[in-house]
């Protein structure tokens, strides 16, 4: 009898995955936006102070902690998002909605600045992805030109980042009105293509 080949490691590999350079410009600049805005308010010091300082060493380490859990939270929104688009290719529908929520929990980590930074970074590095060029040309080819397809794109995977931060400052608070752990945060696995 015959052992079975590991390829393992060869399929790895051999793995293609979609762009997410982008995903650094978040890791960089949401982390920061939001950790500045809770320590300049002493936001939820209180609460810090009644429900968690056994798990977190002081105020600063609880915050930076809750600036990673919503880090992740715009990141898995992003994917979501990703993941409603590229089904919208395979089933030949229109784009999904980029609608914002109407109310957003404070603080709104990704503002306009932000926003437009993560517009542009996105643009590029999907426009620059030749999966993208076909996706167009076999499913949208007719409806506008291909720049314009791609700032679509875009204004859909800022919004999902918008959409993360808000569900995660949502079960954040949650937490907190129930004096609970804090709700766990994982991003999600790299997507394959």
């Amino acid at each position: 009898m015959h052992e079975p080949v590991d390829t393992e490691d060869q399929d790895a590999a051999a793995e293609r995955y979609w762009p997410e350079d982008y995903k650094g410009l978040i890791r960089e600049r949401l982390r920061t936006a939001f950790s500045d805005q809770f320590i300049e308010q002493d936001a939820f010091k209180a609460t810090y102070e009644k429900h968690y300082t056994n798990r977190f060493e002081d105020y600063d380490q609880f915050v930076s902690r809750l600036a990673v859990m919503v880090t992740i939270g715009a990141e898995n929104g992003i994917d979501e998002i990703l993941d409603e688009i590229h089904n919208s290719f395979h089933e030949h529908r229109s784009l999904p909605d980029a609608r914002l929520p109407a109310r957003i929990h404070w603080p709104e980590p990704i503002d306009q600045d932000l926003k437009e930074a993560l517009h542009q970074r996105v643009f590029h590095e999907f426009r620059d992805h030749h999966a993208y060029e076909h996706i167009f040309e076999d499913h949208y080819n007719g409806e506008g030109d291909f720049d314009d397809f791609m700032h679509e794109i875009a204004d859909r995977v800022v919004a999902g980042a918008v959409k993360g931060v808000d569900k995660t400052l949502g079960n954040i608070y949650r937490s907190f009105l129930m004096g609970k752990p804090l709700p766990p945060a994982r991003r999600y696995p790299k997507r394959l293509r």
